[in-house]
């Protein structure tokens, strides 16, 4: 599991080390040491290696000038570029400058002539610190390398991006390799900036402790294998996990199967489907597997039937298509108050209390998971772009509401109660279609359902706490099978019941990380 930090954090944790008498300067050098062995390990040589440093006037390119003189140390041929004045460096950027001036490396305030020739490009302009759109000499020495098809290693983070949040200013450099210094920084695995960052390594500086309390955390496929129920031989369809679907409506009748095909690749020993008589049999037909319930229309009568269907159920889908229609909110409303299943809600299921969102603190499901897309989330947050302040919104929400929230989308994050919270690494635009959701809402119902039937008599922690550690490792499961679906034809032409039929894939790759 990697620990995502702030760049704040960061400089923070540089500072307490200072304070207990680690030296600065060795600090630079131990951070040139990991960007230098990047930079060679990017070419896959050192003797000979043409390398074009561009470097800022702070601390960063301090680590440019440093990481100059190892590699020239290790055989390469390296040239900096300082973009200010040398004469107007000071503290140890400047004495790394003069290091490397004594060492004989080529020093230039020109990035054309630096760039010139070069194998390899490494940006050391602006570090984790700087906020807003490059400005000149760096922006100009960002175009000048834009010109140049050149394999690049950023420094810390490419620069132009925002560490924190991922945000993009104009223009930025688009990186083959970053080497994050002291910690990973959260910003480089969130959008856009993930597009930009390449392959992201840390460089070990030894600040980090363990009771640094990171912004979020990135599973792993073995943390994902561990996280999953296994089978035990003994197993049956009932111990197995029984999830109740509640979606569907006329035009719709799709939601409800890809939900159900969703609990079913991830391995629910009985899922029954819950939707309105007018499309019962087209959803049977879909999923033969499946039990169904035709709903009455009338409100009170189909939420006792759902009641009745969930008597022998672990876990609860809400909402994939089920409509906005005045009766299908008053029946999501009703079953949140009165049904104390494990609740995954999803689409109509959370559009029903988008105009008093606050309800959700009271709601019976425990636990409650919510799986908002980018305009839902902003419907029950209020706020003009969710996508940007997911990072924020959805911690920040889940302990309100006392709910796991799933913030759908590039990098899909996941918050628990207690707002520890996930980056999803896996998936792409091959989820951007019509369903991908409605399979996940399936998927996470069958996980809780899982955990539900197998729950052991004694908990070690909340169980809205497990269960959002347990939906970072389902939604990581579900990028991956998407991943694998695009690979298998083309990402364009991936559609949600691709997604579904390719979770065995995913789970298969999983087996040989246990």
């Amino acid at each position: 599991m990697r620990l995502l930090f702030t760049p704040q954090d960061v400089r923070a944790m540089d500072r307490r080390a200072i304070d207990r008498g680690v030296d600065e300067g060795a600090l630079m050098d131990r951070a040139a040491g990991h960007l230098a062995r990047a930079v060679l390990a990017e070419a896959g040589r050192a003797y000979g290696l043409r390398v074009a440093i561009l470097a800022g006037k702070g601390n960063n390119g301090g680590d440019g000038f440093a990481a100059a003189t190892r590699l020239a140390d290790a055989g390469a041929s390296p040239v900096v570029c300082s973009v200010h004045d040398p004469a107007e460096l000071t503290g140890l950027p400047a004495a790394r400058c003069e290091r490397a001036r004594a060492r004989g490396i080529p020093i230039t305030t020109d990035p054309a002539r630096a760039l010139a020739g070069a194998d390899l490009a490494v940006d050391c302009l602006l570090g984790t610190g700087a906020h807003g759109a490059p400005r000149p000499p760096e922006s100009e020495a960002i175009a000048a390398l834009a010109g140049h098809e050149l394999p690049v290693v950023a420094c810390d983070a490419p620069s132009g991006v925002d560490a924190r949040t991922g945000a993009v200013a104009e223009p930025t450099v688009r990186a083959d390799r970053t080497v994050t210094l002291g910690a990973d920084k959260v910003g480089l695995w969130l959008p856009p900036a993930r597009a930009l960052a390449g392959r992201v390594e840390v460089g070990d500086l030894g600040i980090v402790e363990p009771d640094d309390v990171p912004a979020a955390r990135l599973l792993d496929p073995v943390d994902v294998a561990a996280a999953l129920p296994g089978l035990e031989a003994s197993s049956h369809k009932r111990s197995r996990g029984v999830v109740t679907v509640v979606a569907g409506s006329p035009g719709m009748s799709g939601a409800a199967a890809l939900a159900a095909w969703g609990a079913q690749a991830l391995g629910a020993g009985l899922v029954q489907i819950a939707t309105s008589a007018g499309v019962r049999d087209v959803v049977a037909g879909l999923v033969p597997e499946a039990l169904t319930v035709a709903l009455p229309n009338s409100v009170g009568d189909a939420a006792r039937a759902v009641a009745e269907a969930c008597e022998r159920s672990d876990a609860l889908v809400i909402g994939p298509g089920l409509g906005t229609s005045d009766g299908a909110r008053s029946l999501v409303r009703a079953l949140l108050a009165n049904l104390a299943l494990p609740t995954v809600l999803d689409a109509d299921g959370l559009n029903a209390v988008a105009d008093d969102p606050e309800r959700l603190r009271d709601a019976a499901p425990e636990p409650l998971v919510l799986t908002p897309h980018a305009g839902e989330l902003a419907r029950l947050t209020g706020a003009g772009d969710a996508l940007s302040q997911r990072l924020d919104l959805a911690p920040d929400r889940a302990e309100r509401w006392d709910a796991v929230i799933v913030a759908k989308g590039p990098s899909t994050i996941v918050a628990g109660p207690d707002r520890s919270t996930w980056v999803t690494p896996t998936g792409g635009p091959e989820l951007a279609t019509g369903g991908t959701g409605d399979v996940l809402a399936g998927m996470l119902a069958a996980d809780l359902a899982a955990r539900q039937a197998g729950a052991p008599a004694s908990r070690t922690e909340p169980e809205a706490v497990a269960a959002a550690r347990a939906a970072a490792a389902v939604t990581w499961l579900h990028g991956r099978a998407g991943e694998l679906a695009a690979a298998a034809g083309h990402p364009r032409s991936v559609t949600a019941g691709h997604v579904a039929s390719t979770v065995p894939a995913a789970l298969d790759e999983l087996a040989g990380t246990r």
